[in-house]
């Protein structure tokens, strides 16, 4: 009998920032997957990582992201995947990434709402006495991180009235882990007080699933 329902939340309870992602790489005619390869190539310590462990404010990150993903060597990155795949890699244009406009452009993407998921949380709470927890790759941001007021900080933080749904909102900038790291599936365990094999995950991550389901919990994706 089940105790615990995770959610992740972008791509889940909100749209994904792999949206934002495309529609980067379409506008500077990138091949699809391109910046994301780049961005999880760079595991664990990459720029992005850092930052979702809270290990660097906004302000470090812009100038270390824009490094990462203007980097030629992505390329490689974006061939060896395509090989991999069987499939032959489309040319890749000379491209300079402006960091904090793609991750701005990420940022927007992960801010609307998925009704369906929305409610469906509603009505478990509602209905059930299960405990309903939020387990999230996010950033924390700082006013420091706005230039002017024309340009306004960058958040993650979900509607008020998404975060209120939850019994537990856990967020990798303030625990310092991140997913798909086992402990921190496992420190989401420790606080709503059940073990793995009492929750059940849903992610839209591949990766974070089978993280999940190694430390013994039921994961969905």
């Amino acid at each position: 009998m089940y105790k615990a329902v995770i959610f992740d939340v972008g791509g889940v309870c909100v749209h994904s920032p792999l949206e934002g992602i495309r529609a980067y790489e379409k506008r500077l005619n990138l091949p699809t997957d391109y910046l994301n390869l780049a961005i999880q190539s760079r595991a664990p310590n990459g720029a992005f990582q850092r930052l979702e462990r809270g290990e660097i404010s906004l302000i470090e990150f812009y100038p270390l992201f824009s490094e990462e993903m203007s980097d030629p060597a992505n390329k490689d990155v974006y061939r060896r995947y395509a090989a991999a795949r069987g499939f032959d890699a489309q040319p890749i244009p000379d491209v300079t990434i402006d960091g904090k406009d793609l991750f701005r452009q990420m940022v927007e993407a992960a801010q609307r709402l998925d009704d369906v998921v929305v409610n469906a949380i509603r009505t478990l709470r509602a209905t059930t006495s299960l405990t309903i927890a939020a387990l999230t790759n996010n950033f924390q941001s700082s006013p420091a991180s706005s230039t002017s007021s024309s340009s306004p900080t960058l958040s993650l933080d979900p509607p008020p009235q998404l975060k209120n749904l939850f019994h537990h909102f856990i967020e990798s900038s303030l625990v310092g882990l991140r997913k798909p790291d086992p402990a921190f599936f496992l420190h989401a365990c420790k606080v709503c007080n059940v073990k793995p094999q009492d929750c059940v995950m849903l992610d839209d991550i591949p990766e974070n699933v089978k993280a999940a389901r190694a430390v013994g919990m039921t994961a969905i994706s």
